[in-house]
């Protein structure tokens, strides 16, 4: 099996997968806006169905189908263990902290476990795939810290107009959508509270000769599964196939009633609205990478923008190691700032990568050394 040591590698494997949240307590944190009823009535009450039962749902779907057993040689399953070691010298407050960049991202933290990618049969006939992520999580800030995840859970349908899928699987948004980088330290539009990693909901998608275009409705909840007056819809049409012309460029748009905040380990019991488009490019020469997005919105009626850009160069055989540098700029109401990082990729082996991570956030006005040692092999 290929390496996971690149979001490219790892989306060819498995399709999408990367949530929301907060800097630490100690931390300032960004303008938020808080929601009461004029009236003061009783706020909507949400239902919050827990994760297990999320995932039975999801095998009794497949249990709907007639699937035929396979062979040994043509193998229908394929399960991959998954192990993340990570360590962060914030230079601020001089301590040693267990996550890159947000201690309240899913998959910022020390973790175990077991990814499966499940392919569907029916009279010869292939209908898609299931694919699952159960993880265990080291969380110091909560009372318990031992944190179970059900991640990246979703059934993927082929249809002759286009892939249909349902579950945990990335809104149709900006660069998040084509790049699988939840074990990636630099942080993206999902880490700066522009984008969900990962949502709840369904979406299709469909691919052209001249590129693709997709479009998803989700809740707006982020990881954990809220259902109410909740959701968010948005759409994106690209031209360009990077593998075969090595560019893409990407128009989204979005709107909906959200919440989680993105950027808060809590979630506003409103949702909030937000809505707005972002331009994302892709652009791949030699050894080089360079990936842009812009992203134009307004938050609970406030400006909310953001510009970024990473530029990648790989090194030895088969872009063993990787170099890379990013700057963003972002205004979250009236409030301007930015950050700037580096980052070091480099694959020991197959299943074996080590990364780095130096990082400046001007509105903490810190800088980060992060360490992470990521271990991913196909078991079975």
């Amino acid at each position: 099996m290929p390496s996971k040591s690149s979001g490219s590698i790892r989306e060819s494997k498995v399709g999408p997968k990367k949530c929301r949240p907060a800097p630490p307590q100690s931390q300032p944190q960004m303008n938020k806006v808080k929601f009461e009823t004029a009236d003061g009535s009783r706020k909507p009450q949400i239902r919050r169905p827990a994760a297990p039962v999320v995932f039975l749902l999801f095998l009794l779907l497949i249990s709907s189908f007639n699937v035929i057993p396979l062979r040994a040689q043509t193998r229908n399953s394929l399960y991959f263990l998954e192990l993340q070691a990570i360590s962060a010298w914030n230079f601020n407050q001089k301590s040693l902290e267990f996550y890159s960049y947000l201690p309240h991202h899913p998959m910022q933290k020390n973790s175990l476990g077991l990814e499966s990618l499940i392919r569907l049969y029916r009279q010869k006939s292939d209908l898609g795939y299931f694919s699952f992520q159960l993880r265990v999580a080291y969380d110091a800030d909560h009372d318990r810290s031992l944190q179970f995840q059900l991640y990246n859970a979703f059934f993927r349908m082929k249809n002759r107009l286009a892939d249909l899928w349902l579950g945990h699987s990335k809104p149709a948004l900006g660069l998040n959508y084509s790049l699988d980088n939840h074990a990636l330290l630099l942080p993206d539009s999902t880490m700066l509270g522009h984008n969900f990693d990962r949502d709840w909901g369904a979406g299709a998608h469909r691919d052209f000769r001249w590129g693709e275009l997709a479009l998803t409705l989700t809740t707006g909840s982020g990881q954990k599964i809220k259902l109410g007056r909740n959701y968010f819809l948005s759409a994106r049409v690209s031209y360009g196939v990077l593998s075969r012309d090595n560019y893409s460029l990407g128009i989204s748009a979005f709107t909906g009633r959200v919440l989680e905040e993105m950027e808060e380990p809590e979630m506003n019991e409103d949702p909030t609205f937000w809505s707005g488009a972002a331009f994302d490019a892709t652009y791949l020469w030699l050894n080089s990478e360079s990936r842009l997005e812009l992203n134009l919105g307004r938050r609970a009626g406030q400006p909310w923008h953001l510009l970024f850009f990473r530029q990648g160069l790989n090194f030895l055989e088969e872009g063993r190691l990787k170099l890379e540098a990013q700057g963003g700029v972002l205004k979250h109401s009236e409030r301007w700032t930015w950050l700037a990082g580096t980052g070091l990729t480099y694959r020991l082996s197959a299943d074996l990568t080590v990364r780095g991570l130096f990082l400046y956030d001007r509105q903490t006005d810190n800088f980060r050394l992060v360490l992470q040692l990521y271990f991913y092999k196909n078991i079975f």
